[in-house]
């Protein structure tokens, strides 16, 4: 059976999106690793893909939403899917990679006759659900084109920044530093207030409506005041892993990056005390604990 698009990799994120892109009137085949994880979707109507070598066989366009370099390198580059792709045929990726792996997959996709587009996302999974997605796209003007209906049934705006795959991935993990850095800063003031005898709701309701708005500071700050780091809606190792590629890439052009340094050193401690499947917002719990030392008064 020919569909429209096939999403590969059907976790919190590409679940969501295979539902609203279902809910969108388009034809929707699935794809994953567990294959317990695709039941709700078949249910909804999606047609199954048994093999990640297949993922391109019935469908244009593929969407995979998957975890890290490895995964992408498994489930796309190394498993024969692109060798069994139709010339024409369109691979959007929407993981958080490295932009050096971006540029080799696309490197690797034209071999191949397929497009490819790099598209990472800003959103957790209840955007995702809302289908109020922002997506940095990056690729040749025809393919984003091409694939440009899709994308707006996932998406509140997607955001060009260029021809270059690699472009959108350095967009996402320079982003990501920026959320990393608000989740410590917020658990920081937090723990001040606290340490002072106010109570963390009012002042992150104060920080988050006025000199901080904005979804990130306002969702992460309700979790910092609530202390609720469970159910994960980005983990530690997640945060770490992106955090990373933002330092490598930095280092990649001789820049230095002093708080990404620290946050990696942060999330590290946050994975090495047992928070490894917390939500990231999880590093105020490490925050509210730290005493200074007799030395350091």
């Amino acid at each position: 059976m020919v569909v429209d698009v096939t999403v590969v990799g059907t976790g919190g994120m590409g679940a969501a999106i295979a539902r609203n892109l279902i809910n969108a009137g388009y034809r929707v085949a699935v794809w994953n690793r567990d294959h317990a994880k695709l039941a709700s979707l078949l249910e909804a109507g999606a047609v199954d893909v048994v093999h990640a070598r297949e993922v391109f066989v019935s469908s244009p366009v593929v969407f995979s939403v998957l975890a890290d370099d490895q995964a992408v390198r498994e489930v796309i580059l190394d498993s024969g899917a692109l060798a069994a792709a139709p010339a024409g045929a369109v691979h959007v990726n929407f993981a958080t990679i490295s932009p050096a792996l971006a540029e080799e997959a696309a490197a690797r996709h034209a071999e191949k006759r397929v497009g490819y587009v790099a598209a990472p996302m800003f959103g957790g999974v209840p955007v995702a659900q809302a289908g109020n997605l922002n997506i940095v796209t990056a690729g040749e003007a025809e393919l984003v084109e091409r694939v440009q209906p899709l994308l707006d049934a996932i998406s509140a705006r997607t955001w060009p920044v260029g021809t270059e795959p690699q472009r959108a991935n350095v967009v996402k993990v320079a982003g990501q530093v920026l959320i990393a850095s608000a989740i410590q800063s917020m658990s920081e003031a937090v723990s001040i207030a606290e340490r002072g005898g106010i109570d963390a709701s009012t002042v992150v309701e104060l920080f988050t409506s006025t000199i901080t708005p904005g979804p990130v500071y306002k969702n992460y700050g309700g979790l910092i005041a609530a202390e609720k780091y469970t159910p994960a809606g980005f983990t530690p190792v997640l945060g770490r892993k992106d955090v990373d590629l933002a330092r490598a890439q930095a280092a990649s052009t001789a820049l230095r990056l002093p708080v990404a340094d620290l946050l990696s050193e942060l999330l590290t401690e946050a994975v090495d005390t047992g928070h490894e499947r917390d939500d990231w917002a999880s590093l105020a719990y490490l925050q509210r604990r730290r005493d200074l030392s007799e030395t350091d008064k």
